[in-house]
């Protein structure tokens, strides 16, 4: 008997309540709800947008690392190549300096022909 009254009294509180309203005028209700039709499609369109930047990230972040690994390809063959100028100016001052040598012998054996003839 005492939960059936119980629960009489709570049904009464309730319909008092939904019968009072929640205490907001239907044209301030109508506003609020216009706000947050209009809140939720600009969030819709940031989100939108937010994705389609992200995409963008994505992309640029992936051009960066393949400009990073062709900056890498292109040091190396750098490398490569300075390595063998090296070599081959290392080479150039070998050979110079056995044509100077052979020049000088050349010259040498020349003057000594000359003053064989004399």
């Amino acid at each position: 008997m005492r939960q059936v009254r119980g629960v009489v009294v709570l049904f009464l509180c309730v319909m008092l309540v939904s019968a009072a309203g929640c205490g907001i005028s239907k044209d301030k209700f109508n506003a609020l709800q216009n706000e947050k039709i209009m809140l939720e499609e600009k969030a819709t369109v940031l989100m939108k947008s937010r994705d389609a930047l992200k995409n963008e990230l994505d992309t640029i972040s992936k051009e960066k690392t393949d400009l990073a690994s062709q900056v890498q390809t292109l040091t190396n063959e750098k490398r490569a190549i300075k390595g063998e100028y090296d070599k081959l100016l290392d080479e150039k001052v070998g050979l110079k300096a056995a044509y100077d040598k052979l020049q000088a012998e050349n010259l040498e054996l020349q003057t000594k022909l000359a003053g064989a003839y004399r």
